[in-house]
């Protein structure tokens, strides 16, 4: 089965460059946007490079290059993925081993991998994340690594000082940190990637899910526009809302061709 994939990764109002990187169909981008039809088994992704740290665009590309090489079909087990993913987390340790300017650069991971029977897991390190739309409604697949929401699972925060508190972007979990192995979490989006009436799938990074909720995306996947459109709008609402990080936005739909009909 073939799929859409359209995304936007841009530096935003404030930062002095993208430490974004998002990629489509194999290919890393860097700035812009980007279209493809995607056959499966694949992989899209974004990496937000963590802010602060030295090299976080190093990291993200890095990252985002190892993956370009990888897809997992209906064959691979979690274990393999797993496997893979903390292959790459080794590659950046040791590029940033070798640069002192480098050092401790980190980034986060979210990406859909998609089996060529349709079947979608979400793999993600940090805070960046994947919904579903389908039906009319998105729903939350990733759980973000931070603080704030190992706080919020303990019962030590409400849920207004999750979404409120100021430390809510200090994540605990990274490719490339070197405190300790990054904590992978690989999730089933549930059933078969299709299925629902129309079924997308968003991955973001905190540039744009800081600024734009469940809500604002059932609003927007709702309007009566092509795809490409329903995601830049997206993607401008954050911009809109004084979005203080770089931006970026992968939107992935099923994409009929004469053979599926």
């Amino acid at each position: 089965m073939y799929y859409k994939a359209y995304g936007i990764t841009d530096i935003g109002c404030i930062r002095s460059k993208n430490e974004d990187r998002i990629l489509i169909n194999g290919k890393v981008y860097s700035e812009g946007e980007a279209s493809s039809l995607v056959c499966t088994p694949s992989v899209t992704a974004v990496c937000d490079g963590v802010g602060g740290e030295r090299g976080g665009e190093i990291a993200a590309q890095t990252c985002l290059d190892e993956l370009a090489g990888k897809s997992f079909s209906s064959l691979c087990e979690i274990k393999d993925i797993r496997r893979d993913i903390l292959a790459i987390h080794d590659k950046v340790l040791d590029i940033a081993a070798k640069t002192q300017e480098h050092e401790n650069m980190q980034t986060t991971l979210c990406a859909l991998s998609l089996d060529e029977k349709g079947n979608g897991l979400c793999i993600n390190v940090g805070d960046s994340r994947l919904y579903r739309y389908g039906n009319g409604l998105a729903t939350l697949i990733s759980t973000d690594h931070t603080l704030v929401q190992y706080l919020y699972d303990m019962g030590e925060i409400s849920a207004q000082e999750l979404k409120n508190s100021p430390d809510r972007n200090v994540i605990i979990s990274s490719i490339g940190g070197d405190r300790l192995p990054p904590k992978i979490d690989i999730t089933t989006i549930g059933a078969p990637f299709g299925v629902l009436v129309n079924d997308t799938i968003i991955i973001c990074t905190d540039g744009v899910s800081d600024y734009v909720g469940k809500t604002e995306i059932e609003v927007c996947m709702g309007l009566e526009l092509p795809f490409e459109e329903k995601i830049d709008a997206l993607y401008r609402l954050a911009l809109s809302r004084g979005s203080c990080d770089n931006l970026s936005i992968i939107g992935i739909t099923t994409f009929e061709t004469e053979e599926d009909e």
